[in-house]
């Protein structure tokens, strides 16, 4: 079993570790313009990253020549996490740069990856106790209209896609904190501090075959 990586921090202040993943054994898929890899620090088994291998912003900010093939990426994935755990649901922090700091700008934070983690809740209703959110249809009709917005907060689960623009500044890792909170994980939400690779591990063997 690996051990927790002391210098992540560190590593952060210096490059996108999206740019360049050095823990190579959690990218369990690869497509020309995409990964799928197991996020550190996993609120629960199963929990993956679509990550772009360009340096792209955020997930609606992708360029549309590719994106035909993230959304059946990210079909797959569902389907997948579907099957084996029983539910999917997705989000990003969209350049809000809250995803390790409060409000602070990381290029780790602002490179596409989406959330996919296997938990069958509605989420939404969650975030919108606290947050003024623009519901979709879908990813697709979300991107059309979105594609422009600078900063966002992107939240799809059973009931939908909606989309919450912030004003305030978000405390680090929002919508981790919130989930966890929501699954009564509090511990789990800074995946900075908890990396949890018995957990990775344990997704890993889980779900490679799936994408073989």
């Amino acid at each position: 079993m690996r051990s927790r990586i002391e210098d992540l921090c560190c590593q952060m202040e210096e490059i996108c570790r999206f740019c360049l993943p050095p823990e190579k054994e959690r990218i369990i898929c690869t497509t020309e313009h995409f990964y799928v890899m197991v996020s550190l620090g996993p609120i629960v088994e199963g929990y993956l990253l679509i990550i772009s291998k360009q340096h792209i912003g955020a997930c609606l900010h992708l360029p549309l020549e590719i994106l035909d093939e993230f959304c059946k990426l990210k079909s797959k994935i569902y389907n997948i996490l579907t099957e084996v755990y029983g539910g999917c649901i997705f989000y990003e922090h969209g350049k809000t740069g809250s995803c390790i700091s409060d409000g602070q700008s990381h290029k780790h934070c602002f490179h596409a990856h989406l959330h996919c983690i296997p938990v069958n809740i509605n989420f939404n209703d969650i975030i919108g106790q606290e947050l003024i959110g623009e519901s979709f249809s879908s990813f697709l009709s979300c991107y059309q209209h979105m594609k422009f917005v600078e900063k966002y907060l992107y939240v799809e689960d059973c009931k939908g896609v909606t989309v919450y623009q912030p004003h305030e500044t978000l405390r680090k890792q929002y919508l981790r904190y919130k989930l966890s909170e929501a699954l009564g994980v509090n511990d789990r939400w800074d995946w900075v501090k908890e990396q949890n690779w018995p957990l990775i591990e344990r997704t890993i063997s889980t779900l490679k075959p799936y994408f073989i």
